[in-house]
């Protein structure tokens, strides 16, 4: 039954090896604070900075560092309770959404990931909900660490300006009285302004994305996008882009139904957009500049959510409804159960625990590709002795994480024996390989 538990429900993503962009962030959390904010490119230090202090009380097991992101998860889930009771007082809808928000897929597979994504849920959970219930200060907050955890908060945040100006856009006709006096306005300018620094950042590391590992989307993708990002789904198993482009218009369909619902069109109509204009953007740029990744969006699941529960809300037949609900939920259930394996991150550990029953002492770590040296750096027990084998000489790429390799973690040659390397390939097989003396 434990065998079954662990390898048919999200706890797998619990107990699973890391994986690369995971064991990167376990590495560069434990460098000081310094090097954090000023040698990791592109990513915003908030996470690194929360794992680093983490890691220091916990340790870096898979479980630990993955609790973390758990953590934040539950906060996420804790603000949807709350603002639930808020929206649908003593429905029983006030319980229903969290439990979706909760169990959905695609949250739920990055609540377990040692990255960003978890906290940059939070943060763009608690920045929806400040904006929409207007507590300023805490939207400010929200926003500012939601950016300095993910840069891709910038377009939901961008979304939630034109729908203030949109909403107030009587006010504007005197637009310095507008500034001086709105609290609204003010505030999502000092969010913009303390954004700047590291866009300036972004700005200045741009060069860099000559080279990316971006796919480029096509109009598969553009149908099954808001499936997708509703299930978590990324192309495996291969015959899923049909049911995701299904989902994807049983969405669209929701979003039409939320907004039939006359009391709370306003409110609705905010999901639909703060999930729609950043994704459709983002699609638009991909067309000439690979930008779309999947758990970038993360905050258009939220809306997604939030979407789905409206229209639940604006059924007016009670037995509809409830039918409705129990489909979606037995949905959501089936599918977290029937997903997991195909979803499963590539087993290094158990490499490295066949590694550790052959090795003998002087042996060395080799890994035959740049895309899997940070998960053998992780999993080795003496880091000192883990090289890239590197015999042509590539330039490590940016993003793999070159800020954790040096040229002397590079070699060019098999250890000579007696000495042995183990070289351990992406697909996490190995041999055993040296050089003879001469």
């Amino acid at each position: 039954m434990l065998n079954l538990l662990l390898t048919h429900t999200p706890l797998l993503y619990l107990v699973q090896s890391l994986w690369r962009d995971e064991a990167f962030s376990v590495l560069a959390s434990q460098q000081p604070i310094s090097f954090i904010i000023t040698r990791l490119g592109f990513e915003p230090p908030v996470y690194y900075t929360l794992l680093h202090f983490w890691i220091t009380l916990f340790g870096t097991s898979e479980v630990a560092v993955r609790s973390l992101s758990l953590l934040a998860f539950l906060m996420a889930t804790i603000l949807i309770i709350e603002w639930g009771h808020t929206m649908y007082k003593k429905h029983w809808l006030a319980w229903y959404m969290p439990l979706i928000f909760f169990l959905n897929p695609m949250l739920l597979y990055y609540a377990f990931e040692v990255r960003t994504y978890a906290w940059y849920t939070f943060f763009a959970t608690a920045m929806l909900i400040t904006y929409t219930e207007k507590k300023w200060w805490w939207f400010i907050a929200a926003a500012v660490l939601g950016f300095y955890t993910h840069v891709y908060l910038l377009p939901f945040f961008g979304t939630l300006i034109l729908h203030y100006l949109w909403t107030n856009k009587s006010s504007l006709r005197s637009f310095w009285t507008f500034i001086k006096k709105d609290k609204g306005i003010r505030s999502l300018a000092l969010a913009g302004a303390l954004m700047i620094p590291w866009l300036i950042k972004i700005a200045i590391e741009a060069v860099r994305l000559k080279s990316s590992w971006y796919f480029p989307v096509d109009w598969q993708l553009v149908k099954s996008a808001l499936g997708n990002l509703f299930v978590g789904y990324e192309g495996t198993p291969w015959y899923g882009w049909k049911y995701t482009s299904y989902l994807s218009l049983g969405i669209i369909g929701a979003s039409l139904l939320a907004l039939k619902d006359k009391t709370h069109r306003n409110r609705n109509l905010l999901f639909i957009l703060f999930g729609v204009l950043p994704l459709t953007a983002i699609i638009a740029v991909s067309f000439i500049k690979p930008l779309y990744v999947n758990r970038y969006l993360l905050p258009v699941t939220i809306a997604e959510i939030l979407i789905v529960i409206a229209a639940l809300a604006a059924i007016k037949n009670t037995i509809v409804q409830k039918i409705a609900a129990g489909a979606l939920l037995a949905g959501v259930v089936w599918f977290n159960w029937w997903y997991p394996p195909y979803h499963a991150k590539p087993p290094i550990r158990t490499t490295f625990e066949q590694i550790y029953t052959l090795e003998k002492p002087g042996d060395v770590i080799l890994a035959a590709d740049s895309l899997i040296y940070l998960e053998a750096l992780y999993y080795a027990k003496d880091k000192s002795r883990v090289f890239l084998y590197n015999p042509n000489n590539n330039e490590f790429p940016w993003y793999v994480g070159d800020a954790l390799i040096t040229p002397s973690r590079m070699i060019r040659d098999y250890p000579i024996y007696p000495m042995r390397g183990f070289l351990i390939y992406p697909d996490t097989t190995f041999e055993v390989v040296y050089k003879m003396p001469l």
